[in-house]
């Protein structure tokens, strides 16, 4: 078996101290390319080849001779002072710990290559693009209706309970936002990037500032830089309230951190449906109660302190089981929801 192994993977990585003049690729065993095609795909990573931009580098569509699509993120580690130097040893061995996952809500990672300073993920490629671009896009208010948000939701619960709880040892996401999830073209979700940053961060104990993305950050990330599960917890929370607002819900956030009374008083006094997503008529019966739903999980999701919120596991079994409305849906306060 191990002589079998060797012939599919190629030459296992040394350590080493950077990623210059070396070239290595680390694929799932399936994977039938190889990174010359995708080079070759993308004509050397043209910027014509580019289909998004993030604060961990650049994204590239390559469409294969095959016929196969994949998604390639490309990071400059001798241009960026953001990336540190990375021990290539325990980077491989993180790599070959996320190729191992398989879910159906989150992205599958084919492998990684290392060429002339740059670090390249190769994922899978998913055709509408995050859930940012289409949350706020024209698909918002046409195709992004309340059932299929709720749907999206549910999904990525999932995908975070399955990184925290069934994966040994526990996978922190770290960067959970509507632009890491992206969307098949049923709208299932895919939770992509998962462990970017956390792969970045190996071996780096000075360097927090990659920890998240702002305003889905954790509070506690301010005074203790030490990113847990729970962190995860609470940009979910974030995601959760943004797909289903329309926005994000920055004055909510604030009001939940702020220690006056008069902010709190007005948080807890506003009506659910004047929250919600104004470009979508309000949701009836069935689907009423499965906003509600979301709503109060994601508002137990944001509380400040981090051992008063659900774990994922919790929240991915609670997402399917529907409550009984306190009373009607149109005088539904948030206060009420904090409670249910």
């Amino acid at each position: 078996m191990f002589h079998k192994r060797s012939k599919i993977r190629p030459q296992v990585i040394k350590t080493s101290q950077n990623f210059e003049d070396y070239e290595s690729m680390i694929l799932q065993e399936e994977v039938k390319f190889t990174f010359r095609e995708v080079v070759k795909a993308t004509d050397d990573f043209h910027e014509k080849h580019c289909i998004g931009r993030g604060g961990f580098g650049r994204v590239y569509k390559a469409e294969l001779e095959s016929g196969q699509v994949v998604a390639v993120k490309r990071l400059n580690t001798n241009d960026s002072n953001d990336i540190p130097t990375i021990n290539l040893q325990s980077f491989e061995n993180e790599i070959r710990t996320l190729t191992t996952i398989r879910h159906r809500n989150i992205i599958r990672l084919y492998g990684f290559s290392s060429r002339r300073g740059c670090i390249f993920f190769l994922y899978e490629y998913l055709e509408r693009g995050s859930l940012g671009k289409a949350l706020y896009g024209v698909e918002g208010v046409t195709e992004l209706g309340w059932p299929t948000r709720v749907k999206i939701l549910q999904g990525l619960a999932h995908a975070l309970s399955y990184l925290h709880h069934d994966c040994s040892p526990p996978i922190v996401h770290r960067d959970v936002t509507v632009n890491n999830v992206l969307l098949k073209q049923d709208f299932e979700p895919r939770l992509s990037d998962f462990g970017t940053a956390r792969l970045l961060s190996i071996d780096s104990s000075n360097w927090t500032n990659i920890v998240g993305s702002l305003g889905y950050m954790a509070p506690e990330l301010a005074y203790i830089m030490q990113v847990t599960d729970k962190c995860d917890v609470y940009s979910f929370g974030v995601v959760a309230l943004e797909v289903m607002m329309g926005r994000h819900p920055g004055d909510m956030l604030e009001s939940q951190l702020s220690t006056s009374s008069t902010s709190t008083n007005e948080n807890t006094k506003l009506l659910l449906k004047d929250v919600l997503d104004q470009r979508l008529e309000p949701p009836a019966n069935e689907l009423a109660k499965a906003v509600v739903l979301v709503m109060s999980i994601a508002l137990a999701c944001i509380r400040t302190r981090p051992g008063l919120r659900p774990t994922m596991h919790f929240v991915s079994q609670k997402a399917h089981s529907l409550p009984c409305l306190p009373e009607p849906f149109g005088m539904l306060t948030i206060k009420k929801l904090s409670a249910l």
